[in-house]
Parts: C-alpha cells; structure tokens; sequence
C-alpha cells in the first residue's frame, strides 16, 4: 500500500519551542510497514515546517492508499481537522493514533466522524496488520487494538497485548523526516510507578531491548545522520542499573562517548555517585529529572515516591559530575494552596537548576487527575472541555478552587524569575528572554488573558466518571481508571526494580534470568 503518515503542525510558540526533534512513535510506525514492503512517506508539521492546510494539499496529490494521524490530547483537534479536510477530498480510509487515542479509546471516533480506525495501543504490529487486511480487503475484526465503524456504528476489538521481543522491531525510520541535530532514543518501555498526573501510556511494565539491540541503533545512528545529541527518551534512565551500566559500558567500549552526546531523563532516587559519574564519562551532557513540587506535603500525596532530600541529593551529585541539570515542576496539584506553591518558587531557587521548565497541571484523559477533575474533586474546577485548551503551557483547562488559573501562572512566572535573580544570573536571564522572545511573549499574553478571565471562566458543572462494561465489543473503550487496573492486574514480573505503593512501601519486581 502507499501510505501517508501525518505529526500534526505546533499550534502555538510552546509548540514551536518544543518541536525540535522527530516523533518515535511515528518513525517506529513507518520502519515496520516499510519493512512490510510499503511505499512510505511522512508530513511532519513540526520538523517540516507544514501548516494543515499544506499537509491536507500533499495528501491529496499524493493520494495514499491509507493515511495515519499521530496526536497528543491539545493536537486532537488539529488532527480532527485534517481528517475532515481529506476525508472531503476523496475515500482513502483514515487511521488515528498516538498518546489521545491511548487515553480514550474509540471515543475519537464518535469525536470525529471523518476517522475510520483507531489504534489503541502499541502502534507498529497494529498498523501493519491493518494494512495487510486492508490491501486484501479483508475483515479488521480480528486486529487486536482496533477501534473502527460498521455500518455507522464504533466497534471495538480485542486489546492488544505489548510486544515481548524488541528487539526484532527496525530502527526508527529517520530517512524519513527532517532530523535535526538531536535524535531520540528508546531502551525500554513501560513505567511502573503510580505518579497521579500521568497517562502511563505505554503500560506499566517495563519492558526491555537488549543492550546489544540498543547499542547497535547508536552506531547506526551516529554513522547515519551523525547527531550532535542522541536524546535517550526513556521514562526513567537507569530504571534497571544493571541494564543500563551494560549500555553505558557498551558506549564506552566502543568509543560513541568522543563521536556524539547524550541526555536522558531519570529520577532523583535512582542517582547515586557511580552512576552519575559514569554518565559524565559516557559523554551525557543533561540529565532531566521530574521533581513536581517543593512542597513536601504535595509530593507525598501525589504517589511520587519521592522526597525534597533525595532531590537537593541528586542534583548536588548531578552538578558534581558536571552534568547539566534541568529540573521539571507542575504548578496545580490536587489541594494545593498559595503556600505549597510558594514554597516550590523558593524551593527552585535554592536548588538552583541549570534549566528549568515549570507547567500547568493538565487534566489528560487517562491520569487520576482527569478522573478528579470531571468529579469536581481535590480542589479542582474544570474550566474546558476541549481538547484544544489542555494545553500545560498555553491555555489551561483546569483550576483550583481558591487558586485560580491566572494565579497559577503568576506563580508560574515567578519561579523562572526566582530561580535567575535569587541566584544572581542576570546573564542567563538575559539569554533566556533574548533567544526566546516571541515564547516569552507569548507567556505574557497568555498570564494576561488568564488573569483578565479571572471569575468570568465558565465551569464545567462536575459529573460522576461510571466505568464502563468489562467487555469490549460494540463499546467505547473503558473508562480511564479500570484501563489503569487491568493494566495493574496484567502486569507479570520485570527486572529488579522497587516500585513505591500508595503506602509508600516498597514492592519488588524480578524477573528469572533478569540482569
């Protein structure tokens, strides 16, 4: 088949500013069915530069035979867009999938009329499973993870379980899109800890390449396209430290640290002082790590697993090695009041990161967030129901009983602020509004209108989230909490790693055999 995939294009300053590399999910979509023998091509809107009606243009002259949308939840709308466009233009069918039609199932489909499947769930078996039986004009019935129409009606198909070999999967097909100097990197999937704002879109798992598999896509990588920055996109970075030492010794061994550098993502409590200097060794420049708050009480209740001590811990043994920290925080969590959050602006400002990113909570379809907010719970008011508006960032879709939205983002504000002039980098300060002028006009702009609403924001009245039936024929999928319990209950041993539980116990998973 010819087939058309499709990143929808940034709707906004934040999107730009974050849309520097290309999506894995879409590359890893692209790889399989071309490996099926398919004539591929990909319009990325955020790499490419493509406004919608530019990617709805080349899909006409192209005429594919199938064509994939990937969205985030704040893309849907964009993606929905797009579909109509084309679908006005002729009957190729139309496949919607990525992080959004994860969280809610074949709900996309009574949302847009002008989609005809939905994938739901690890994407590159699925899709290539649909093309085979679209090619031959079979039944999709029998494609596990599909959401799709007969005769008008949304059906739904058996779930789709995660693959169990990895490593048999191609590379990400980056030939394909407009690479930059930064390319990311997957060495496993699945995380298995309960933070309450998160989707856990690929399960709960962790499920692992071999190092082998991982260390055999950097050398590809770097003779390919020859990247300034591998990006390793893992959840968590060291999840399993026996694992990742092995990569990080394959690195060294095969002399990658002098060709390329990296960064990764990881927790506070997974640093230690070995650790850390073996990444400097390596060649990693930045470590991201997910602090959320600074207040001690916030982090407690939201599942984190995590304490204000481990954090001061891990990034005074991150600056150490001199590795470059970037620290993440969300302003908005359940109850949380003008205190806690000042208590995260100074709590930024003692910890002094070398970058910083501080977001709004966004109810996301799939987290225990969404789940409160559509209740009316911890505090919140839930200010949209369109996707559009669930936006960390930009817009806002939720707010707090006595902290209101544009509260939220003054506070935002003021965290960047402290963390400069508290601690003396008027320089940095200056490079930041310098290099990014039209983001920070575009965050202005955004705290004015937000603080301009103020008592005028419309709210949605709360309603009760009912679980839907166990089974999955002839209905949307279920309801966002009982998908996390399955997920729970299906959940068999992985490699050594101690989970934090909601009574902040430690539970182990190991697996035979795992290293």
């Amino acid at each position: 088949m010819k087939i058309t995939l499709v990143n929808p294009p940034p709707r906004n300053e934040y999107e730009k500013h974050w849309a520097r590399f290309p999506v894995l999910g879409l590359a890893y979509v692209a790889s399989a069915l071309r490996a099926k023998g398919h004539d591929v091509s990909v319009l990325d809107g955020k790499l490419a530069g493509l406004t919608s009606e530019a990617i709805i243009q080349r899909i006409r002259m192209q005429a594919p035979d199938l064509v994939g949308i990937t969205c985030m939840t704040v893309e849907f709308p964009q993606a929905k867009h797009i579909a109509e466009q084309v679908r006005r233009s002729g009957s190729m069918p139309i496949v919607l999938g990525g992080a959004h039609v994860n969280a809610v199932g074949a709900r996309v489909l009574e949302e847009c009329a002008a989609v005809d499947f939905a994938c739901i769930g690890e994407g590159e078996h699925l899709v290539c499973e649909l093309a085979h039986a679209l090619a031959r004009a079979q039944s999709v019935a029998e494609v596990p993870g599909l959401a799709y129409r007969v005769s008008g009606e949304v059906r739904t198909t058996a779930p789709r379980e995660y693959h169990n070999d990895y490593d048999s999967l191609p590379f990400p097909a980056w030939d394909l899109f407009n690479v930059g100097e930064q390319i990311p990197l997957l060495t496993h999937r699945g995380c298995p800890f309960e933070c309450n704002f998160c989707g856990h879109n690929s399960g709960f798992k962790p499920r692992y390449r071999s190092s082998e598999n991982v260390l055999a896509e950097i050398e590809h990588v770097i003779a390919r396209f020859a990247p300034s920055v591998i990006r390793i996109e893992d959840e968590t970075f060291g999840l399993n430290l026996p694992r990742t030492k092995q990569i990080l010794e394959g690195i060294l061994s095969r002399g990658f640290a002098g060709k390329v550098r990296f960064s990764a993502q990881t927790r506070v409590d997974r640093l230690d002082a070995e650790f850390v200097a073996l990444l400097k060794t390596c060649g990693f420049e930045t470590l991201e790590v997910g602090v959320e708050s600074g207040d001690e009480g916030v982090l407690k209740r939201m599942g984190k697993g995590i304490d204000l001590r481990q954090v001061e811990r891990a990034v005074q043994l991150a600056k150490g090695a001199q590795l470059s920290v970037w620290c993440k925080f969300i302003l908005g969590h359940p109850y949380e009041t003008r205190e806690a959050l000042r208590n995260t602006c100074n709590f930024i400002a003692r910890l002094n990161p070398d970058r910083l990113s501080v977001s709004i909570m966004t109810p996301f379809p799939g987290t225990p967030i969404y789940d409160m907010a559509v209740r009316g719970e911890g505090g919140y008011r839930l200010l949209s129901s369109d996707w559009e508006n669930f936006d960390k960032y930009g817009t806002g879709a939720l707010e707090l009983q006595d902290v209101s939205l544009g509260t939220l983002k003054a506070y935002q504000v003021a965290c960047y602020l402290m963390l400069y002039l508290q601690n003396r980098r008027l320089l940095d300060l200056a490079r930041l509004v310098l290099g990014h002028q039209s983001l920070v006009l575009e965050t202005l702009r955004s705290l004015g209108r937000s603080v301009l609403a103020g008592h005028r924001n419309r709210v949605i009245a709360p309603r009760k989230v009912v679980a839907a039936p166990a089974t999955l024929s002839n209905v949307a999928m279920p309801d966002p909490t009982l998908i996390r319990l399955r997920q729970r209950a299906a959940t068999a041993e992985s490699d050594q790693v101690l989970v934090p539980t909601s009574g902040r116990q430690l539970r182990t998973w190991s697996a035979p055999g795992s290293a």
